[in-house]
């Protein structure tokens, strides 16, 4: 197998942080520091140098990450096939979501995911669609779960789940249980802030059914959805949300779902690679949530 010393190269070239790569690979920072000096003594090269106390590559640094990203994704792909011919799996899996998948979907899968594969390690991190598709062009994440619309050519878009928009206000609430979407502008609204996956794809909806989304009574904008849904607890507004965000809120009785009878907004939720062949690690927890997302 490669050089531990190549691997710990690898990362923090990567992330140009020592710190973070020792995060990664569950190391000391100064075991990294050290790995790093050994692996420049034993080239008789400078891999880094410091640029007002940050961390840059030199010329033969850039050359050696450039050759060591394929190296370090055949070596995992070769550790994933040993390890499957023994039926043990061990390993780091590095994924991201977008903000409904990672709070209110991914965990339950995970849980489940690591309770199969306890020696499987999942680093989760979270942002819009647009900050984890980056992450995943950047090579600093496998697999991801995103609720926008396909857009990057790089990436592969596979349609993972469905998900519904739904008109939701407290349930103590009791002025409307069905509205048309003419009566809309009538409701006192709390809203995600711009640029969000679920802004968006409200806002395309409306426009298409002849509605600005600007023309609605926004009495307050929260930028995440359980800052809304506790919003709504002690109010008389509204909130259009994922239908997956507020399932404890709906079986406590907190909130409740206002149907709108000549409305229905809908999206697609996806899970995203990079286009070629898939991350083994990455396949592995795809296929089992793809078998695993009818409990859901």
């Amino acid at each position: 197998m490669l050089d531990h010393k190549l691997t710990i190269f690898y990362h923090t070239a990567k992330h140009l942080n020592t710190t973070k790569a020792a995060e990664i690979l569950r190391i000391s920072q100064p075991a990294v520091s050290k790995s790093i000096k050994e692996l420049e003594r034993e080239m008789g090269l400078t891999l880094f140098e410091r640029e007002k106390g940050r961390l840059a590559l030199t010329p033969a640094g850039k050359y050696l990450l450039e050759q060591s990203e394929d190296l370090i994704e055949r070596e995992r792909a070769i550790t994933f096939n040993l390890q499957h011919m023994k039926e043990e799996f061990s390993g780091t899996l590095h994924i991201g979501a977008s903000t409904t998948l990672s709070q209110y979907i991914l965990p339950e899968l995970l849980a489940q995911f690591r309770e199969r594969y306890p020696q499987i390690k999942i680093n989760l991190i979270s942002g819009n669609t647009d900050q984890i598709e980056q992450e995943l062009l950047n090579r600093n994440i496998q697999l991801a779960f995103i609720e926008g619309t396909p857009s990057q050519p790089d990436i592969h878009y596979i349609p993972f789940l469905k998900d519904e928009i739904v008109l939701v206000t407290s349930s103590k609430n009791t002025t409307w249980d069905s509205i048309t979407k003419a009566q809309l502008q009538e409701l006192k609204f709390v809203v995600r802030e711009k640029g969000s996956g679920t802004y968006n794809i409200i806002q395309r909806h409306l426009s298409d059914a002849g509605i600005a989304i600007n023309d609605l009574n926004q009495q307050m904008v929260i930028g995440s959805t359980e800052g809304i849904k506790q919003y709504l607890k002690y109010s008389d507004c509204y909130a259009l949300v994922s239908i997956f965000s507020i399932r404890d809120e709906l079986a406590c009785g907190m909130l409740k779902i206002v149907d709108m009878d000549d409305l229905e907004i809908t999206r697609t939720l996806y899970a995203i690679h990079k286009q070629g062949q898939i991350d083994s690690y990455a396949e592995l927890l795809l296929r089992f949530c793809e078998q695993r997302k009818k409990i859901l």
